[in-house]
């Protein structure tokens, strides 16, 4: 790391602006949970950005403005001066390899490490993602690589996806529970022992839930805001 340039996470909100926040959130507890930060110099230095996107709805469809904007989002936070970026979007991940940075900056590939995570235990998973994600087999490379056994949701379980997504995207975080948890029923009934959250905004969702009926949840939020803590204190003591 060049040390006249500290570590600075970047996180690219804005798909929809709860999952920046929810991450966010998940960055300051754990740093005080795992870093032991107490004090206000102690916890990392973060630059959120939030962009909204027209045109990116619940199934978060694909659009020359979803790549432009994820892309302009990513390299101006780096012009701000991040150079550790993560992105509160899975399907945006469809737009990785056009981001450019510097040699310096790291680019948090979040389907690769929530994958990693899916692997370190052998459940048989249930994969929860936006629809455009599902269609674009987003995960599948990934999940095949680390060995994790996994399958998708039908079509009415990713209805239900899609409508939880839409009442996170709005706020109404109570009836986004409530949906959720009839995909989480299904999953258990079903011989699932676990869910991967592949979509930033039903990890928030599932917070919400009366129960999870036994079931792990690999939580994408929760999984970025882990990578992003360790590279940046690894970055700070290696200064």
């Amino acid at each position: 790391m060049n040390q006249n340039h500290p570590p600075i996470i970047g996180i690219v909100s804005g798909i929809g602006p709860l999952a920046g926040s929810d991450i966010l959130a998940k960055l300051f507890k754990n740093a005080a949970t795992y870093y032991g930060a107490i004090e206000d110099h102690e916890y990392p230095d973060v630059i959120l950005l939030n962009h909204g996107i027209k045109g990116v709805d619940n199934t978060a469809t694909l659009s020359d403005d979803f790549e432009k904007n994820i892309v302009n989002m990513s390299t101006t936070l780096e012009n701000y001066g991040a150079n550790i970026i993560g992105i509160a979007c899975n399907t945006a991940h469809l737009y990785l390899d056009k981001i450019n940075f510097q040699q310096d900056t790291k680019l948090v590939n979040l389907i690769d490490i929530v994958a990693i995570e899916a692997s370190k235990k052998q459940h048989r998973y249930l994969l929860l993602t936006s629809t455009t994600s599902k269609d674009n087999k987003l995960y599948h490379r990934y999940l095949k690589k680390h060995g994790v056994n996994f399958a998708e949701t039908d079509c009415k379980q990713q209805r239900l996806l899609d409508h939880t997504i839409e009442l996170v995207m709005a706020h109404k975080l109570e009836s986004a529970g409530k949906v959720i948890q009839k995909v989480l029923d299904y999953a258990k009934n079903n011989g699932f022992t676990a869910v991967i959250a592949a979509c930033t905004e039903l990890p928030i969702a599932i917070d919400s839930c009366d129960s999870l009926f036994g079931l792990e949840v690999i939580n994408s939020n929760d999984v970025l805001s882990k990578e992003l803590l360790k590279i940046y204190y690894d970055q700070l003591l290696a200064g």
